[in-house]
């Protein structure tokens, strides 16, 4: 007998995919998918073995007086009921976090039929995410399986069970629909019944409706490799009514069941352990979803399978089981008489890689098994990282596996419940056993569509990158059709001067995104891989840029005009090379010049005095670095300008100052005016004070005149001012009242428009009084005319050169 769950061992079955799909896979379907197919796909980024809906099924035992139990647990406390509608039965429970549910079926639910259809599915719903096992319990004969998920489901399945022995024949499936009107074509492996190998037939079936199928033939037969197809999504589960293994003569048989994965879930590479205290290895099968399947163990080819063939073989030693093509990989107890261990068949299907978690709950039976063991498989690389139950796990237990790029261990662990965790996806599996007793399970997997994957596709294909940054690269993963496929766990590995490794599950649109960060320079190849499908881009890490360091030489000091020599420096950490530009900021009307503007030595000369801050920049092609210096420029000699009016009406004017040499000039060679900076017009300063004059010629129009003198030296001093020649009087226009008007009090307001080039001042009546700027201006004078009749307004307009304009209005005021 074995009993591969019960009370306790379900304890922990809500816990069984913790953190294995990404919440983001919960989205709604994404835009395009509005086909029942397409949104398959979308549905296939939530499939776990934890879920809201179930269809169920109890396959036969031996005998028709099994205990038939459902054990559910969740993380949600939540309410839901089990429900058998072709038998008008329903149970509502209740679930706890941390405890399990135990709603009990009366063994009347268990299918009876050889070849026949039953109304006899369960239908299991809750408001929150539980998980589900099936125990069906009979005096050394017990089995149980992991409930999948409605929407876990697929279309397409093909059975895994195990062969008749001749001791009881009793090799079987069962198919139960989930929707109305499902019609389910089914392709024996071998003949059953009325059945023949390799004819198709087909069963109708409504919800809820459940067909078993079972061989009692003579050895060799076995339903294992039945071709199932359905046009809805349907829940298939495999065994025996009673099997011995590997052969009729170990001793004892056993019921056998579990509830099998569909075809889209399966995967291609696999990582096994052999079961604890076994001796002379474990039986495993093979079943194959495509023709021209390859299947290796331990890199030797073992079989070429085609769609439904199943291949069997017993397994010593860990292993590494690899195909070209997706399988279902089956590990199986082998019977007492095997190798006289404590022990008893059990049957239980072996998780490919790319349907690990990062984190399982698993949980042995209460009582009733004396040795209990959990087989782990994690890559090499966290080996050390593996924690059970908060503590972690000693890497001398762990064995590598080949060249798989996993290890595997065996522990002995104790009765109840227990945590598994690793930074990477790895896998577990649970067993125990006792005299003719056993039971073991997965610790779990996710039901993502791996096996549809046809294309995997990273981007960008090159790229490079800054030290210390992050670089992110994209998985797009697509089936044979182009479409998105969710919840696909992609693996990513950087390698090369850095490492990094991740999992990230697909979103709704097929992709996941990987991020690292590189912490030295060179070259990288990061890898994305989904069991044997992989692809590969480039990335280039350079250093981070070191900015030049630029120096622009020490303060100067010197006179206007005076060609002074700015010696600035620059060097770059990283040896790159460095261009140059000077650049300063003067005082209003000095003007500056570099002789090399773009090296780091260079003159510069400035036509007048003050402090001139000078600044030399570089740039290294991707930094750029400033300083400062500052120039100070005193004048050569002294000079001073008589003032000059800003405003004139004449169209001559006198210019004068006063001009002396400085300390360290041997005296003045040259004074001269200029107007405009047009021609000079020289003057001599006289011996006694240094006078000069000269009369200049102005056109209207705003002119700067200079007065320059030249030392022995040749250091120029100048000083200038602003005068602005005006010859055109202002224009004055009265826009209202006009003379046609007829205005009601004698206190009229005046619209003046008033236009010159120079400000001017407007004067109304007399005492009303406006100054305005230069330009055009609109002006309001109220004054008070006092008499009802004509009166004359007088208005007057003087600009700052001294034209003057001056109109009179006539204004009639009613009497």
């Amino acid at each position: 007998m074995r009993m591969k769950a019960g009370l306790a061992l379900v304890a922990a079955v809500s816990g069984l995919m913790m953190g294995c799909v990404e919440e983001s896979s919960r989205e709604q379907a994404p835009e395009g998918l509005a086909s029942k197919d397409d949104a398959r796909v979308h549905e296939l980024s939530k499939a776990t073995s934890r879920g809201r809906e179930f269809w169920l099924a109890f396959p036969g035992n031996y005998q028709a007086t099994a205990v038939l139990t459902l054990f559910i647990a969740g993380d949600t406390a939540t309410t839901g009921q089990v429900r058998v509608p072709g038998q008008g039965l329903s149970f509502d429970f209740s679930v706890t976090p941390g405890q399990v549910t135990a709603v009990a079926l009366p063994s009347s639910v268990a299918q009876v039929a050889v070849d026949g259809v039953e109304p006899k599915g369960i239908h299991v719903t809750a408001g929150a995410d539980i998980s589900v096992y099936g125990l069906n319990r009979l005096l050394q004969t017990t089995d149980a399986f992991l409930g999948l998920p409605t929407a876990s489901l697929g279309t397409d399945y093909v059975v895994q069970a195990y062969p008749n022995v001749n001791v009881l024949n009793g090799s079987q499936f069962s198919v139960v629909a989930t929707e109305d009107a499902t019609e389910v074509t089914i392709t024996p492996a071998s003949g059953v019944g009325n059945h023949a190998a390799g004819v198709p037939f087909q069963v109708a079936l409504n919800k809820g409706q459940a067909y078993q199928l079972r061989s009692t033939a003579a050895a060799p037969s076995d339903v294992s490799g039945t071709l199932v197809h359905a046009t809805r999504p349907v829940a298939v589960f495999g065994g025996h009514q009673c099997a011995n293994i590997p052969d009729g003569t170990t001793i004892a048989c056993d019921y056998l069941v579990e509830q099998l994965p569909p075809t889209s879930t399966w995967g291609r590479r696999f990582v096994t352990v052999p079961l604890a205290t076994r001796l002379g290895g474990d039986t495993f099968r093979f079943a194959a979803a495509r023709d021209g399947t390859q299947v290796s163990l331990n890199g030797a080819v073992v079989a070429q399978l085609q769609r439904g063939q199943v291949f069997q073989t017993n397994i010593q030693g860990s292993a590494s089981i690899t195909a070209n093509e997706p399988i279902l990989v089956t590990q199986y107890s082998n019977g007492s008489g095997f190798d006289g261990i404590p022990s008893d068949p059990f049957m239980m299907l072996v998780p490919p890689f790319e349907q690990f978690a990062a984190q399982y709950t698993v949980t042995t039976p209460s009582s009733g098994f004396r040795s209990n063991f959990a087989n782990i498989v994690v890559p090499n690389g966290v080996v050390a990282e593996v924690m059970l139950d908060g503590a972690l796990i000693p890497a001398s237990q762990f064995q590598a596996i080949g060249a798989s790029g996993f290890s595997g261990a065996q522990l002995p662990v104790a009765l109840g419940a227990h945590h598994l965790s690793a930074p990477q996806p790895f896998g577990v599996m649970l067993y125990g056993f006792d005299a003719y007793d056993s039971y073991g399970y997965p610790g779990g997997m996710a039901l993502a569509p791996v096996a549809e994957v046809s294309k995997l596709t990273l981007s960008p294909r090159e790229g490079i990158a800054v030290v210390g940054d992050l670089y992110c690269v994209t998985a797009t993963v697509r089936d044979a059709a182009d479409r998105p496929l969710a919840g696909v766990r992609v693996d990513f590995a950087a390698s090369g001067v850095n490492s990094a490794v991740a999992s990230v599950n697909t979103t709704a649109d097929g992709q996941a995104e990987f991020c690292f960060e590189g912490t030295a320079p060179g070259e990288d190849v990061v890898t994305a891989s989904i069991g044997s499908v992989t692809d590969q881009v480039q990335v280039t890490w350079t250093k981070p840029n070191a900015p030049p360091i630029v120096d622009a030489g020490p303060d100067l000091e010197g006179m206007a005009s005076q060609q002074l020599t700015l010696r600035g420096s620059a060097s770059d950490p990283d040896g790159d090379p460095l261009t140059y530009a000077w650049s300063y900021v003067a005082p209003p009307g000095v003007h500056c010049t570099f002789g090399s503007p773009s090296a780091p030595v260079s003159s510069i000369q400035c036509d007048g005095a003050g402090t001139v801050t000078v600044s030399l920049t570089t740039h290294d092609g991707t930094a750029t670095a400033t300083d400062s210096a500052q120039v100070v420029l005193g004048w050569a000699s002294e000079l001073t300008m008589c003032g000059l009016p800003r405003y004139t009406n004449g169209t001559s004017l006198k210019a004068c100052g006063w001009a002396t040499a400085g300390g360290s000039s041997t005296g003045i060679v040259s004074a001269y005016f200029t107007v405009d900076g047009g021609a000079p017009i020289p003057v001599m300063p006289d011996a006694g004070g240094g006078y000069v004059s000269t009369q200049l010629h102005l056109t209207e129009g705003t002119h700067v005149v200079r007065l320059s003198v030249v030392d022995a030296l040749g250091h120029v001093t100048w000083r200038e001012q602003t005068v602005s020649a005006d010859f055109t009087p202002p224009v004055l226009v009265i826009l209202s009242p006009t003379e046609q008007e007829t205005n009601p009090d004698p206190v009229v307001t005046m619209v003046i428009q008033q236009q010159d080039a120079s400000p001017a001042t407007v004067v109304t009546q007399g005492f009303v009084t406006e100054d305005v700027p230069a330009g055009s201006n609109v002006l309001r004078h109220t004054v008070d005319l006092v008499h009802r009749d004509w009166s004359l307004v007088h208005v007057r307009a003087t600009d700052a050169a001294g034209n003057t304009t001056e109109v009179v209005a006539r204004v009639y005021v009613a009497p």
